[in-house]
This record gives C-alpha cells, sequence and structure tokens, in this order.
C-alpha cells in the first residue's frame, strides 16, 4: 500500500485486496442517549482497539468516521490469504467486542454496544484525491462500493461478505466457510458462479468458549 505522500493527487494504483466496514449501530441514538463523557469513553475504547486489530493483520486504513473504520487486507497476497484475513480480522472484532471492550464498558456503567460489518473482494484503485491539503487516500472501484452496501444492509451483530470471499474460504483449509450462513442477494452483483449471493460470518471467537468455533 503506498504511502499517502509517495502518490501524486489524482493518481490510483491498482490492487487487488479485501475491503471491511465497521460500524457502530446506532450511533446517533448512542450519543443522544449517553452522557458525552461516556460515549468518549467507549470511543477511545473500541476505535483504537479496532485500529490494533488492523494493524496486526497486516491492513490498512483508510478512514475513521468517528464511530466507524474503513481498512483494506491483503496487499500482495493470493486470493485465498486475502479472504482468510478478512474474515479472521472481522471474527477478532467480534472477539474483542464480547471480551474486552464491552465488559469494559459494563463495568464502568456505560451502556455496550453493537456493530454491523460489510466485507468485499476484488479489485480496487486506490487513488489520493482532492486538492493541496485537503486530500486523501481514498478507495475507488465496485469492490469498496459492495462493501459498503453490505455494511448498510447488516443489522445488528451482523457481518456480511460477498461471494468472492466465500469461494476463496471454500478454496482454503481453514474452513472458514463452515460458519457462512447464506442471507440473500444483492441486486445487480455477480461474481463467477455463485450471482449476488452474501453470507453473514456466524459463530467465530464470539467469546472464551472456543467451542463456538
Amino acid at each position: 500500500m503506498p504511502d499517502l505522500e509517495s502518490m501524486k493527487i489524482g493518481s490510483a494504483k491498482r490492487f487487488r485486496i479485501a475491503v471491511v466496514f465497521l460500524d457502530i449501530v446506532g450511533f446517533s441514538d448512542y450519543a443522544e442517549n449517553n452522557d458525552v463523557e461516556d460515549v468518549l469513553f467507549m470511543l477511545n475504547l473500541f476505535i483504537p482497539e479496532v485500529m490494533e486489530i488492523v494493524r496486526d493483520f497486516d491492513g490498512n486504513f483508510e478512514k475513521n468516521t468517528g464511530d466507524g473504520i474503513l481498512a483494506y487486507f491483503g496487499v500482495g497476497d493470493s486470493n485465498i490469504e486475502t479472504a482468510n484475513t478478512a474474515l479472521e480480522y472481522i471474527a477478532t472484532v467480534k472477539y474483542a467486542l464480547a471480551n474486552c471492550v464491552n465488559p469494559e464498558l459494563e463495568d464502568n456503567d456505560i451502556e455496550p454496544i453493537h456493530i454491523t460489518a460489510g466485507a468485499s473482494i476484488g479489485t480496487v484503485h486506490i487513488s489520493r484525491i482532492g486538492v493541496n491539503a485537503l486530500n486523501r487516500r481514498t478507495a475507488v472501484g465496485y469492490t469498496p462500493n459492495v462493501a459498503a452496501k453490505l455494511e448498510s444492509m447488516a443489522g445488528s451483530n451482523e457481518y456480511l461478505v460477498n461471494s468472492g470471499i466465500r469461494q476463496y474460504a471454500v478454496e482454503s483449509d481453514d474452513e472458514w466457510d463452515k460458519l457462512l450462513e447464506r442471507r440473500g442477494r444483492i441486486g445487480g452483483y455477480t461474481w463467477g458462479g455463485d450471482p449476488d449471493h452474501y453470507y453473514n460470518l456466524s459463530g467465530g471467537w464470539t467469546s472464551t468458549d472456543w467451542s463456538n468455533l
């Protein structure tokens, strides 16, 4: 992944990666119904935790939207490695939420949070867009659009992935495909022999009881 300063404004580089969006469910209502100190405590607990997990999986950030994270994974990796990394990242976030973030919030008498996620694998153009000091690295293409759409479609504690991630999970020996449940279809989206289906990552590292795997 190129450093922002190494790219010219308006330029782009092509990658085949996974894009993952994470967002806090009902953040506007959460912010309205809780004291600002509690909201800030939650954000300063959750966001850094998720950022560290991104780094643990050699991911890259595009942005932190305040209550959500957009990250890329798999630069230079095979499709199977990239799909597995995206699924492992989501599963690790689920584990951290269930065993670190929400228990800490409850210990401080702060309302716990729920999240949604959307993930897609495919070709992405990473571009530097903007003018002068007002520019940033941005993912452009069909793949981030699908990931964003899946995140917006996800219900509370749902983690939706596109057919490509599921296809490469099936081809892997890590058996992540056994935790992927078909949920529906996305209009206008196709992927190989499994057109426009999407899947929810169920189970995974949701608690310290590893039998959930």
